[in-house]
C-alpha cells in the first residue's frame, strides 16, 4: 500500500483530478449496471399483470400498476393509457403519445452513459498534461544543472510516466463501459418500440371490439 502511495505522490499534482474522474466512473459503471438491467428496465411480471388488466379493460388498475413500478417500460405504458382514456384512442395519435414518453423517459438513461464517454476522452488527456508537465520539469533540470543531477531527471520523467499510465487505466475500461452501455441503450430502445408497438395494437384492438359489440347491441 505505501508503495501504490508513493507512486501516486510521484505523479504530481494531476493525480488528484485523474483519481476524482476514476472514482466517478467507477460509480457511473456501477449504477448504470444496475440501472440498465433487464430485470429494471422491463419487469416481465409486472408487464404481464398489467397486460391482464388491459385485456380485463380495467385501466385504472393497470395504471397503477404501472405508475408504482419505477422503469420505463411502465412508464410508457401509463403515458399511453392515460392518453388512451382521455380520447386519444386512434393509432396514430398513440404512436405519437409514444414518441412523446419516449423523447422525455429515453435522456433518463443516457445521462451517466455520456459522462462515462466524457470522462473516457478527458483521461487520457490529463495524463498527457501531465507527461508534458513532467518533461518540461526534466528540461528545465538540465538547463539549471545539466547532467550532474540525475534524480531530477528521474522524477521528471517518472511523473510523466505515471500519469500517463494512470489516465490510460482510467480511460482504457471508461470507454469499453461506454460502448456497452451504448449498445445497451439501444437495445433498450429497440424493446421499448417492440412493447408500444404492441400496446398500440392492444388498446387499438380493445376499441375496436368495443365498437362491435356496441352495434351489436343497436342491432
Amino acid at each position: 500500500m505505501e508503495y501504490i502511495v508513493q507512486i501516486f505522490q510521484k505523479g504530481g499534482p494531476l493525480m488528484y483530478p485523474l483519481l476524482f474522474l476514476g472514482v466517478l466512473s467507477v460509480a457511473f459503471i456501477i449504477e448504470r449496471l444496475y440501472s440498465l438491467s433487464f430485470r429494471k428496465t422491463f419487469p416481465v411480471k409486472k408487464i404481464e399483470e398489467i397486460s391482464f388488466y388491459i385485456q380485463e379493460k380495467r385501466f385504472p388498475e393497470a395504471i397503477t400498476i404501472a405508475k408504482n413500478t419505477n422503469s420505463i417500460a411502465t412508464a410508457m405504458i401509463a403515458g399511453l393509457l392515460e392518453a388512451y382514456i382521455k380520447g386519444r384512442k386512434t393509432q396514430d395519435q398513440l404512436k405519437t403519445v409514444a414518441e412523446e414518453i419516449a423523447r422525455a423517459e429515453i435522456p433518463k438513461l443516457e445521462g451517466y452513459v455520456n459522462a462515462i464517454g466524457a470522462i473516457a476522452a478527458i483521461a487520457p488527456l490529463l495524463g498527457f498534461l501531465g507527461t508534458v508537465t513532467g518533461m518540461i520539469q526534466v528540461f528545465e533540470a538540465l538547463s539549471v544543472e545539466g547532467l550532474s543531477n540525475p534524480e531530477v531527471l528521474s522524477s521528471g520523467i517518472s511523473q510523466a510516466l505515471i500519469t500517463t499510465a494512470f489516465g490510460l487505466s482510467i480511460a482504457i475500461p471508461s470507454l469499453a463501459a461506454y460502448w456497452y452501455f451504448r449498445s445497451k441503450l439501444s437495445f433498450v430502445v429497440s424493446q421499448l418500440e417492440n412493447l408500444a408497438t404492441e400496446l398500440v395494437y392492444q388498446l387499438t384492438e380493445t376499441r375496436q371490439e368495443g365498437q362491435k359489440d356496441e352495434l351489436q347491441k343497436v342491432s
